[in-house]
């Protein structure tokens, strides 16, 4: 069993986190505009069944649920990951895949959107951003590769 410290202090930092996210979300002044109708049939057309989706997506409430999820899933990876003999090696092993795959997933949005955004701002179309966004990702990609075969 892990020590109580730890567990309390998992739990007060993981209050903290939820706290900090409705203060986000409530403190920003959440500017609304209206899209202009476009005329004709749009791809979108007869996909009733995807509308939720689209709604939770353009809630960023739902956004900063994704988040806590995302980042509560890291936690308890981690927390199993490093729990000794009191979990079976079997799950501490998928502890550890799923505490690498979701901090990948995420560090690799996070450069992928925030390149897309940023040559957004700086006058690009969309398909210019993302393919800067790819070319960045590619070259941190080849960095690592170097990386991993200097090292070897």
């Amino acid at each position: 069993m892990a020590a109580l410290g730890y567990v309390v202090s998992a739990l007060v930092m993981g209050f903290l986190l939820v706290v900090l996210g409705l203060a986000l979300v409530r403190a920003r002044d959440w500017q609304r505009y209206i899209l202009p109708k476009q005329s004709g049939p749009s791809w979108s057309d007869g996909e009733a069944e995807f509308e939720l989706l689209r709604t939770i997506a353009r809630n960023p409430t739902g956004w900063v649920l994704g988040f806590l999820v995302a980042t509560l899933g890291i936690g308890a990876g981690a927390v199993l990951f490093v729990s000794g003999e009191a979990v079976p090696p079997s799950l501490r092993r998928n502890a550890w895949l799923l505490v690498v795959s979701l901090s990948v997933a995420l560090v690799a949005g996070y450069i992928f959107w925030g390149t897309y955004q940023s040559s957004r701002y700086r006058g690009l179309d969309s398909a210019q951003a993302t393919l800067t966004a790819l070319w960045v990702w590619g070259a941190l990609f080849i960095v690592a590769v170097i990386v991993k075969l200097v090292m070897a």
